[in-house]
């Protein structure tokens, strides 16, 4: 029989080693699908065989231009800004249009968590974040500023194991499906922001989702639970037991509109699950873990994509999402699919990301978006590194396409240090990149988002001065 100290220390001993293992998942490499080896030169099309995108975007030839009336709120009487800011060389460039939505955006969160509202910040991007890397940072440093905790969105469905902050499990029967992979889906799906949504066959499923131990305080802090779903042609039943509060709801059949059920927690909820019964399945949408008031930050990875997809998804949806989520501000971190096309022309992915600029601001315009620039990034040859320099001919054409939108932009390949950037990274120690060259380590993606959140900061004292509330 073991003496108790004996026990103690064998607890122990598993306790530091989930905490190391928690912290290695942190530096894992993800393979990313999706590349090309070669692209033609001078390609002036807006199509681009082998990456991950849909028939639609890529016979989608239109390109509108959309002009917008000035809404900054009436209330903010403060003088009109005329000139572009540009921070730290130009690193950050944030236009006239911007910097007001911007400050409308920081008004909203600094009285978010006294008014008890959740203003939200979404992070979308391709697998550089997955795990919410980089995202993680940015959220630390909104609610350190603004208040609020909590992990924010995460989906019900997690094949790829990208929810880094919950843990959760499904009964067998759920599907997960993408507005941008082609599958067959049983019942309609409107897309919103995700690019995501979940059903489950038969007739009875569950979910269940429990905050991880080791995980800080302010992540696993989350009273306010809401689950998005859009309701089934049929009525179902959901019994939801958060912490042995059991609660039973009847959704009716025949609406598409986008509901938000909302449940109230403890400060520290255990465990939380979702039991679902009826015909025929909802679509879920998301799941939002927050806590009562302050700003929540929500990581929404698209591996594989050179954009965010939205022109396919619907924009009701993405207009419904936005409204009864509170989105304050949208931050959209695209590119690393596009860095092994190689041409001396990236025009065809500037149309693209115009394209979705376009749209993004023709739906939601008083929302202010921030576009993160593709990163420096290098290959080996022959055992040597090699700098990738066309990286900056597509941060070049996402920065055009971004200022043409009157969006602000955040130069990564210049903040890197230009061209040379991701080698004198990787020299770093411990090193700043992972050996793919293109993707940050977890320490690397700590320094990037102090940078985006330090330009940022830097903005907003810049506009605080005039913030008399």
């Amino acid at each position: 029989m073991m003496r108790p100290i004996k026990i103690f220390l064998y607890f122990l001993l598993i306790s530091l080693l989930i905490i190391l293992f928690d912290q290695w998942l942190g530096r894992i490499s993800f393979s990313v699908p999706g590349y090309l080896s070669q692209f033609p030169g001078n390609q002036q099309t807006d199509t681009i065989p082998g990456l991950l995108i849909t028939e639609i975007e890529q016979t989608d030839t239109n390109i509108t231009t959309i002009t917008l009336p000035d809404s900054l709120p009436g209330k903010d009487t403060l003088p009109e800004i005329k000139k572009p800011i540009l921070f730290s060389d130009s690193i950050l460039t944030a236009p006239p249009l911007f910097q007001k939505l911007y400050r409308s955006f920081c008004l909203k969160a600094r009285t978010a968590d006294s008014l008890k509202q959740v203003v939200r910040v979404l992070h979308m991007g391709d697998s550089q974040i997955e795990a919410d890397r980089i995202t993680a940072i940015l959220r630390k440093h909104f609610q350190q500023l603004y208040g609020g905790s909590g992990p924010g969105f995460v989906m019900p469905i997690d094949p790829l194991q990208i929810n880094a902050n919950v843990s959760v499990s499904h009964s067998d029967n759920w599907i997960l499906s993408y507005s941008y992979k082609k599958k067959s889906a049983p019942i309609p799906v409107r897309y919103g922001f995700p690019g995501k949504a979940s059903w489950f066959t038969d007739s009875i499923a569950n979910i269940s989702i429990k905050p991880i131990a080791w995980k800080s305080q302010r992540l696993r802090q989350f009273p306010n639970i809401r689950l998005m779903l859009s309701a089934a042609k049929t009525s179902l039943v959901l019994r939801s037991d958060i912490d042995n509060q059991i609660r039973y709801d009847t959704l009716t059949g025949n609406t598409g509109d986008l509901h938000l059920l909302s449940f109230q927690a403890p400060a520290f909820p255990g465990n939380i699950n979702f039991h679902f019964s009826g015909a025929a399945s909802p679509v879920i949408h998301g799941i939002t873990l927050d806590n009562t008031g302050g700003v929540a930050v929500d990581n929404l990875a698209m591996r594989g994509r050179p954009w965010p997809g939205i022109r396919i998804a619907d924009n009701r949806m993405l207009q419904m999402m936005a409204e009864q989520l509170n989105t304050g501000f949208i931050i959209l971190q695209f590119g690393t699919n596009v860095l092994p096309t190689r041409t001396d022309n990236y025009n065809f992915y500037r149309i693209h990301f115009l394209k979705e600029l376009e749209l993004l601001k023709k739906l939601l315009p008083e929302v202010p978006v921030l576009v993160i620039g593709v990163q420096a990034a290098a290959e080996s040859k022959e055992g040597t590194l090699v700098a990738m320099e066309h990286a900056r001919l597509i941060s070049e054409a996402q920065k055009a396409a971004t200022l043409a939108c009157d969006m602000a932009f955040f130069d990564l390949h210049k903040a890197m240090g230009g061209t040379e950037g991701a080698i004198n990274w990787a020299q770093e120690s411990p090193s700043l990149m992972l050996s793919d060259m293109m993707h940050f380590s977890s320490r690397g993606a700590r320094v990037v988002g102090d940078q985006i959140w330090m330009a940022l900061d830097s903005l907003r004292n810049h506009l605080q001065t005039p913030m008399v509330p």
